[in-house]
């Protein structure tokens, strides 16, 4: 009597004794599936194995469809930009790609290619021979050579990944999947021969179409997740548009060059070297110029039209800043133990030449022109003065930013103890908060009125604002941008006033006011702390003097703030025909 399949005798005992496919090994943790059937006789035994038979048969199953549920690809997403690619990552990508065609090949031979002839199964496994061939020597066909570049292209496309074939990422992946390709066309050659499926290439040895290496999915916070939490983060401290602006471009850049889906904890130093080498190559403005590209496709198109204007100094040395902040963050929450941007030889590539080139100026000449503009001389006769009038020369004589100039309420203009003196800050007079925004801590401070100011009548416009009940605001003619920003509107508009009065030869912008105060406080020899504190920038020179600086600063402190003012002057400049005649120069008062 022949032997039952999957018997196995021991002691006189009979137990089952089934071999677990090669692919599901791993999944059920055994080679074999063995079970007692409680019987020493051979007849009961086999009657008992055929029933244990077909349960095994419905374990393998269900074990096959977990392992593809696990392995079945995830929702897509929009288009991920691979640029480089980790060889880990790479070898992960072959082994899908081996695995899902291998797995289709098969499914094929149980459905439709059990039932070809031999002499069917023998020539088409002839033609696979053919193509296996020609793949290994890089045979040419359609004008280009067979290495494997068609049919990673394919995959990528299917797994909505863009990755273009100059790319380093392209030119890690093509070699691995042409050992892959080839390795499915000798394991479908084994399959057409009714031959137990072989592991030619060592590389993947284990790989089978449901191994837990093909079902293997990525593991880790990715990109996205980081990108994710830095919006959460802007979101939840209320920090400001411009905030978010800083940050865009960095953004972008790491987005595009490794792919949302990328493991953070893969990114390398290398990789960020190769992230910095596309940003120092990246045209300015290259969203509004290169509109639909991305920023390699930007650099190309660039290159293409002989287009040589880069990122300047400092916009590279900013966004080295912003991306070693962006990896720090992940640094914090945990994502990853280290910041790969964090490298003390790159970090001097952006110092040398990341200080800009000072900001052109306005000559004293172009400043006479500027202020005998027609908008000036209509005002000096009579007409209402108004924002567009005020700003620059606020500006110019004591060192605001456009937005704080723009954004002024009239109860920030104050007299204590006889000192006239502007407060910059973002609250109202009662503490309640309201469309006012500040750059830095330091911004919030109490400038003293420059005696020019009065010259020129301002306390008599703050006065007369002062009776409009329908608004608060100083300037309130003066509008924000789309974020919130007074200053937006205000430098576009002041740009197109110098081009039309001065010329376009002038280069000189709105910002170009501060620069020129700072110079004033130089010629006028004010000390470091008290030009910090007129124009809100750090205070001091140093750790020791910042920490020297918080103490003191009572109300004598404000008096010392209004003499040194009235030393900032602009040798030449003559704002004469503007003066108003009821206004005399505020005296100073002085303690006895």
């Amino acid at each position: 009597m022949p032997r039952q399949q999957g018997l196995l005798l021991r002691k006189q005992r009979y137990y089952t004794n089934f071999k677990v496919p090669l692919e599901l090994q791993a999944a059920l943790g055994k080679k074999m599936l063995r079970k007692a059937l409680r019987t020493s006789d051979y007849r009961e035994a086999c009657r008992k194995v055929i029933a244990e038979h077909e349960r095994a048969a419905q374990i393998f199953d269900l074990t096959r469809n977990k392992l593809r549920a696990s392995k079945a690809p995830p929702a897509k997403e929009e288009k991920q930009l691979l640029t480089v690619i980790p060889e880990k990552e790479a070898y992960q990508m072959a082994v899908r790609y081996l695995a899902s065609f291998e797995h289709k090949f098969e499914e094929w031979m149980q459905e439709e290619g059990r039932f070809l002839s031999e002499h069917e199964r023998e020539q088409m496994r002839s033609n696979v021979q053919d193509d296996e061939y020609d793949l290994a020597r890089g045979e040419v066909f359609q004008g280009k050579p067979l290495d494997g570049t068609r049919e990673l292209q394919r995959f990528l496309k299917a797994e909505n990944i863009e990755c273009a074939v100059t790319s380093p990422a392209f030119k890690t992946l093509r070699p691995v999947f042409l050992r892959a390709l080839l390795e499915y066309y000798r394991r479908a050659q084994d399959m057409l021969k009714g031959e137990i499926v072989k592991e030619h290439d060592p590389l993947f040895k284990g790989v089978h179409p449901y191994a837990e290496a093909a079902a293997e999915k990525p593991k880790g916070k990715t990109v996205n997740d980081l990108l994710e939490l830095r919006k959460r983060i802007i979101k939840d401290e209320n920090l400001s548009l411009k905030s978010e602006d800083a940050s865009k471009l960095a953004c972008r850049l790491i987005r595009e060059f490794f792919g949302g889906q990328r493991q953070l904890a893969t990114i390398q130093p290398e990789d960020i070297w190769q992230l910095f080498d596309l940003l120092r190559r990246v045209p300015p403005n290259a969203t509004k110029r290169y509109k639909g590209m991305t920023l390699a496709q930007a650099v190309e198109a660039a290159d293409k039209a002989e287009d040589r204007r880069r990122l300047s100094p400092k916009t590279l040395r900013n966004n080295h800043i912003q991306i070693m902040a962006l990896f720090n963050l992940a640094v914090d929450f945990k994502m990853i133990p280290e910041n790969p941007a964090k490298n003390r030889r790159l970090g001097k590539t952006f110092e040398s030449g990341a200080v800009s080139a000072p900001r052109p100026q306005f000559t004293i000449e172009e400043l006479n022109r500027l202020f005998r503009s027609s908008l000036h001389m209509e005002c000096a006769q009579g007409k209402e003065r108004g924002g567009r009038f005020w700003v620059p020369l606020l500006s110019l004589f004591h060192g605001f930013r456009c937005n704080e100039a723009c954004q002024l309420y009239t109860e920030d203009v104050k007299t204590v103890e006889g000192i006239t003196f502007i407060a910059i800050r973002e609250e109202r007079e009662d503490g309640s908060k309201c469309e006012k925004k500040l750059k830095t801590k330091q911004s919030k401070r109490e400038v003293p009125l420059h005696p020019e100011l009065v010259r020129l009548g301002f306390m008599d416009f703050v006065q007369e604002r002062r009776r409009d009940s329908a608004s608060p605001r100083l300037f309130p003619e003066l509008t924000p941008g789309h974020k919130g920003y007074f200053s937006d509107a205000f430098s576009k508009w002041f740009a197109r006033f110098v081009e039309l009065t001065v010329g376009s030869g002038c280069r000189a912008t709105m910002h170009s006011f501060r620069h020129q105060f700072r110079d004033a406080t130089r010629a006028a020899r004010l000390p470091a702390e008290t030009v910090a504190r007129l124009a809100g920038w750090e205070d001091g020179e140093g750790p020791a003097s910042r920490q020297m600086n918080h103490y003191g600063r009572g109300a004598g402190y404000l008096r010392t703030l209004a003499e040194d003012i009235i030393k900032i002057e602009y040798p030449g400049l003559d704002l004469s025909h503007l003066h108003t005649a009821r206004t005399k120069p505020q005296p100073v008062p002085r303690e006895d």
